[in-house]
């Protein structure tokens, strides 16, 4: 036992997986103890707001960088990848300007639409936070291409520590949900200038491989991912922000905080974990397709051993749910912990798959991605939809939720097929006239 438990540290799979998830845990772990101490600072309405904010900018964020940071990882040349990291760099300040000028004059058709006087002061920030993420994304893909996973996990807890302690700062002084959004601003930055910070010093040479012609040709070379991903992205972040938008104009800003409160709770230690496989398993699986070895093994690997891993605690969180949040979060939160008993197959789904969500990128199946995610976003409205016909929050959610797994479901058959189909890939550098042709 003691041998395969140290064979399985020496795997750098494994152990690069290992370095990210350990480095966020001790982040995530306060930030959770915050939230104890934060459910009783905020009322669900200040989280309706923040909830509100924090799906805008799930959306906004998709066109930061035209998704040209997933193309990052793929180029064999250290140079395209440079030029790319550039190229996503401009394209977030560019669309955090253009923003900027249309939250000035469309503040108030855009409160109304949500249904929310109190976000107005806020949408003024989504500029800001647009152009920190899509920074922050594009520097943390192309760490990732170079294997630096230390940095990484020092960038996300920089951004979680500075999150949470200014969120808790903040929420002893001010009213409302200014702290919950400063918080997240002053992440992002924090996040942003740790990556910054050691890229420049260690980097500064490449910085001389910046070429606008470069970026233009990798930019039409790349083609697919503004065409088909960044689509892809907002037809999923869209629909992913739904019930809040929903809940929000339907019901009450209170309800669309109890669902964000439990949202977050849930969500945040199963992507911390989704989100370490993903940068490994993509990185990892690149290599595989440059030197054509197999992937369909290790991907069976891992959905057996995610599912036996995510199994106990999610059926122990499903039965006790609302007594968990209760107890440690107070009673006026109990609503919350209902919520999340009708999302946890959901989020099941979500943990289990979104590791393997770069696999249409790597056979060129974009498209086909985008289609099923638009089909998801029709199904998920239409079930939101009956709840606010029949006035019955349950109901929409829970049709949401179960419609959400079937369509993720049906995405894992597709990912698997695609792996087995193709055993060795294809190149993932091919122009889009080869790709056409």
């Amino acid at each position: 036992m003691f041998r395969a438990l140290r064979n399985i540290w020496e795997n750098e799979f494994f152990k690069n997986v290992a370095t990210l998830i350990s480095g966020t845990t001790f982040a995530q772990a306060f930030s959770v103890i915050i939230y104890i101490v934060l459910s009783r600072i905020y009322t669900e309405e200040d989280f309706g707001v923040f909830g509100l904010y924090m799906n805008i900018l799930n959306i906004t964020i998709i066109f930061s960088t035209a998704k040209y940071e997933l193309a990052i990882l793929l180029p064999k040349s250290d140079r395209d990848s440079v030029n790319l990291l550039g190229l996503s760099g401009l394209i977030s300040v560019g669309v955090s300007l253009v923003l900027l000028m249309l939250v000035i004059p469309f503040n108030d058709v855009i409160c109304r639409w949500l249904g929310s006087d109190e976000i107005s002061t806020w949408l003024y920030f989504i500029p800001l936070s647009t152009l920190l993420v899509g920074l922050f994304t594009s520097f943390r893909n192309y760490s990732n291409r170079e294997k630096r996973y230390k940095l990484i996990a020092g960038a996300n807890i920089g951004q979680s520590l500075g999150n949470s302690l200014l969120k808790l700062t903040l929420g002893l002084v001010l009213i409302g949900a200014a702290g919950l959004i400063f918080g997240v601003v002053f992440g992002q930055l924090i996040g942003f200038l740790v990556f910054f910070g050691v890229q420049a010093r260690v980097n500064r040479k490449k910085a001389g491989w910046l070429k606008f012609s470069e970026m233009k040709r990798l930019g039409k070379q790349y083609s697919l991912f503004p065409k088909y991903n960044m689509w892809q992205g907002l037809i999923n972040n869209f629909s992913g922000a739904l019930p809040v938008f929903i809940f929000s104009a339907f019901f009450s800003t209170a309800i669309a905080g109890f669902y964000t409160f439990g949202y977050m709770i849930l969500y945040r230690p199963v992507s911390l974990v989704a989100s370490a496989f993903y940068q490994v398993m993509f990185q990892r699986f690149v290599e595989k397709q440059h030197k054509e070895a197999p992937i369909l093994p290790e991907v069976l690997f891992y959905i057996k051993r995610t599912i036996l891993v995510l199994l106990v605690p999610f059926v122990l969180m499903g039965i006790f749910a609302p007594e968990i949040f209760g107890f440690v979060f107070g009673e006026k939160w109990i609503e919350a912990g209902r919520y999340v008993q009708i999302i946890l197959p959901w989020i099941f789904m979500v943990g289990l798959v979104m590791p393997l969500s770069f696999i249409p990128d790597l056979y060129k199946k974009q498209r086909v991605a985008m289609i099923i995610d638009g089909v998801r976003l029709i199904a998920r409205l239409g079930g939101l939809v009956v709840g606010v016909v029949m006035e019955n929050v349950y109901i929409g959610l829970a049709l949401y939720s179960g419609l959400s797994t079937l369509a993720i479901g049906y995405s894992l058959f597709w990912y698997i097929r695609l792996v087995k189909n193709n055993p060795f890939g294809e190149s993932p550098v091919k122009t889009l006239e080869e790709f056409d042709g």
